[in-house]
């Protein structure tokens, strides 16, 4: 009779073809424990490096195999023994990890020599019995299998005639069920780097607590739910899986502690099947939420799922770093475990995640710099707030080291993914493809929510640089075009240079930092365009007031004409005593309102007049205090403020004019009476340095100027008022940035510094020489 005859040499090529890298093989037999209900797997190696003594061992406390069960499953190449039905496990109805029947022959790839232990549980009414005693039955099977005389002979049926598998039954006395796996005579000796990636794919295979279980308290609070999905079982204490790597296998110290604490924001996903809806979470953590120069708030979209009938369904949680990366020996193992990492009933699937695959395409878009790219569903877009909009947004993408998380996957919910014959990936069927997006969709909108928070703080960094002893100075929106201008010139030079070398790829990196340099102009424009026509409404406004200082010198007449009628009133005989109280206050109310017309008079005089604006001279800094001292004279009497001029009469400012000097004085003084609190002071000195260059300052008790908001303060529009002051009314926000404006015409500077004793608050003017 003519019939079908396998040749020996289908184990080598099945172990070569079903798994592409030794770890995945090693974790073939570990997700063979899990389907066999184990809740504890000790992986255990030893002398990995040479041939001849080492082995691996990986020992489950699952429900075993009686012999004819090892026979039917184990020996029997494509057995059908998972494709019942429901494909579940008998004592957790855990959903089987294997298909095709042929995942131990992955054990071929790694070792020459097969033993195999395994004690069975004793039947289906223990099935309720706490995980780890499931009890034995009173045999148990002791098999070898050796590939090499298996392979010695030409055809399977060969292999019946020969002692190249054994396998018996013998009596035990072990309590509980299990099965160790050795394997012997290993295929080849790992150098040390083979052995360091070996090791680290072994010790990913599977998430880290930090993503599954809930988040700590100090990180973040509950999003999407407490605990995502892991797996597809139908009890509770399925769950509980643990793999011990142990000996040469040992992973070394859990940083993931670290990772989770220096996260900045939590990114969670849920594609749910009930609702065919899939939802996005994304939070800031504590650490993001104690920087107040970031206006963090915690977003949720919601989105019609893109491929509803057969999905993928599932649950994602992904931590993201936006600052400065860990040191030492933190960043080698963060560089080894960032990334977005996929898998599948709890155990991984490679590549997605590893430092070398880009399967979003994060890494992609960092190096194109894609500005327009976060294009989200048009159901998320709509509820984007006007500051996610942006569509700047995408010049903060991060590439994947910044990213550490998982995507939770099972069977039942993920119908559409095929996993490729080698476990290495899945098919880019439609169905890989909506996963791709659905997770892609998640980062863009992480994107677009922390660009609209760091606003802020882009905005200060912006305008400032670093001077060569470490301080920070400002930039005026002119200085920075300049400066950028000046960059973006010298990186196309170069790039000109680069390119008549033949060094195209490095002229490219020149052209990005130069279109970087463009985008930044843009930028420093679009704000000097606002600043100019906010100036030009002032400008006319200060026109109007030019023209209407007659009429508050007739206000002032007004006013003391009152004034004297009622005095007139009060020297009346026979008036009432309730009257004269009454006609009293009035005179009272009637001479302040006096006087403030006539500070606010003096004031215009000094400043809009045609003799201040007519010549630039040398103007005395003490004069001009004073002159904006009395504007706000009022005000600090009734707040029982005391302003000290102790600036020395003979010190002249360069030549300006003395509308200018009036202005600045009188900015900077209505400030610090706001600041200075009741029964505060203010004081102003001025001194000639040592190198020829005159420093003026001004300083007040009350409120202090913290570090980070000190060039923030002279930004156009950033107030330090907070509230309305019913004298001298709620700032602008543009009287520092006008000062300082000014001031920069003569060379002059401006900042806040570090106050002397007694005062909480300083700003410092150096006039150069």
């Amino acid at each position: 009779m003519t019939t079908f005859s396998v040749d020996t040499h289908l184990f080598r090529e099945l172990g070569e073809l079903l798994v592409g890298r030794d770890s995945t093989a090693l974790i073939e037999l570990i997700k063979n424990a899990y389907d066999a209900d184990a809740t504890s797997v000790v992986v255990y190696a030893e002398s990995l490096s040479h041939l001849g003594r080492g082995f691996i061992t990986i020992r489950d406390n699952g429900i075993g195999m009686s012999e004819a069960e090892f026979e039917r499953g184990f020996l029997t190449i494509a057995s059908r023994t998972k494709d019942d039905r429901a494909r579940r496990s008998k004592v957790f109805q855990r959903r089987y990890t294997g298909q095709k029947g042929v995942g131990r022959l992955a054990a071929h790839k790694l070792a020459r020599r097969l033993e195999i232990t395994s004690t069975r549980w004793s039947g289906e009414n223990d099935r309720g019995r706490h995980p780890g005693h499931l009890p034995a039955e009173g045999e148990t099977v002791d098999a070898v299998i050796d590939w090499d005389k298996v392979e010695a002979s030409k055809t399977l049926a060969e292999v019946n005639d020969t002692d190249a598998i054994s396998v018996r039954s013998i009596q035990t006395h072990q309590k509980s069920a299990g099965t160790s796996i050795t394997l012997r005579n290993l295929r080849r000796n790992w150098t040390p780097t083979e052995h360091g990636r070996f090791l680290e794919e072994l010790q990913a295979f599977q998430p880290p607590p930090s993503l599954t279980e809930p988040l700590p308290r100090n990180v973040s609070k509950q999003l999407l739910f407490a605990s995502p999905q892991v797996r597809d079982i139908g009890q509770a204490a399925g769950n509980r899986f643990f793999v011990e790597l142990e000996g040469e296998l040992a992973p070394p110290d859990d940083y993931w502690t670290s990772i989770v604490e220096a996260a900045n924001w939590i990114i969670e996903i849920d594609a749910d099947r009930k609702s065919k809806q899939v939802r996005f979470s994304i939070a800031p953590t504590s650490l993001t939420l104690d920087d107040e120069t970031i206006d963090a708030v915690s977003r949720e979209f919601v989105m019609p799922h893109p491929f509803p009938t057969l999905g993928p369904f599932f649950q994602a949680r992904i931590l993201k770093r936006t600052g400065r990366g860990p040191s030492g020996s933190l960043k080698q193992w963060a560089g080894r475990s960032s990334g977005i990492r996929v898998f599948m009933e709890g155990f991984r699937v490679l590549p997605y995640g590893e430092p070398t695959d880009d399967w979003l395409q994060l890494d992609k878009e960092v190096a194109e710099r894609g500005r327009w790219h976060l294009d989200s569903d048009a159901d998320v877009a709509a509820q984007l707030s006007e500051a996610e909009k942006d569509p700047k947004a995408g010049l903060n993408h991060l590439p994947n080291k910044h990213y550490f998380g998982a995507v939770f996957l099972t069977e039942r919910d993920s119908l559409g993914l095929q996993m490729l014959v080698n476990r290495e990936g899945f098919i880019p069927n439609q169905a890989f493809a909506t996963l791709t997006s659905i997770v892609r969709t998640g980062i863009d909108l992480s994107t677009r929510v922390q660009a609209a928070a760091t606003e802020r703080k882009r905005a200060d960094r912006r305008v400032q640089r670093r001077t060569p002893d470490g301080s920070v100075s400002y930039l005026s929106p002119t200085q920075l075009t300049q400066q950028r201008m000046s960059e973006a010139k010298a990186h196309a030079a170069k790039a000109r240079e680069l390119v008549s070398a033949g060094k195209v790829e490095s002229a490219n990196k020149e052209i990005l930092s130069a279109l970087s340099g463009v985008e930044e102009i843009a930028s420093s424009a679009e704000g000097a365009s606002q600043e100019l026509a906010m100036f030009r409404v002032l400008a006319s406004v200060g026109t109007q007031v030019a023209s209407f200082i007659h009429e508050i010198n007739g206000l002032r007449d007004m006013a003391t004409a009152v004034e004297r009628a009622l005095t007139s009133i009060l020297d009346m005989p026979g008036l009432p005593r309730e009257h004269r109280r009454e006609i009293a206050a009035l005179q009272r109310d009637v001479g302040d309102l006096k006087r403030s017309v006539e500070r606010q008079a003096a004031y215009l005089i000094d400043v809009v007049t045609p003799d201040a604006r007519r010549r630039r001279s040398r103007q005395s800094i003490s004069n001009r205090f004073d002159t904006g001292a009395r504007l706000v004279s009022g005000e600090a009497e009734r707040r029982k403020i005391k302003i000290l001029n102790k600036i020395p009469h003979d010190l002249k400012s360069p030549p300006m004019f003395a509308a200018e000097l009036t202005t600045i004085f009188s900015n900077l003084l209505s400030n610090a009476v706001k600041a200075a609190g009741n029964g505060g002071t203010i004081r102003g000195t001025a001194r000639q340095r040592s190198d020829g260059t005159l420093q003026v300052r001004v300083e007040n008790t009350g409120q202090v100027v913290k570090a980070r908001d000190r060039e923030r303060f002279f930004l156009p529009f950033e107030s330090t008022t907070t509230s309305v002051d019913a004298a001298l009314g709620q700032g602008m926000g543009l009287g520092l940035t006008i000062t300082r404006s000014m001031l920069e015409e003569y060379g002059a500077t401006i900042q806040f510094v570090e106050p002397t004793s007694g005062f909480a608050t300083a700003l410092e003017i150096i006039f150069p020489e």
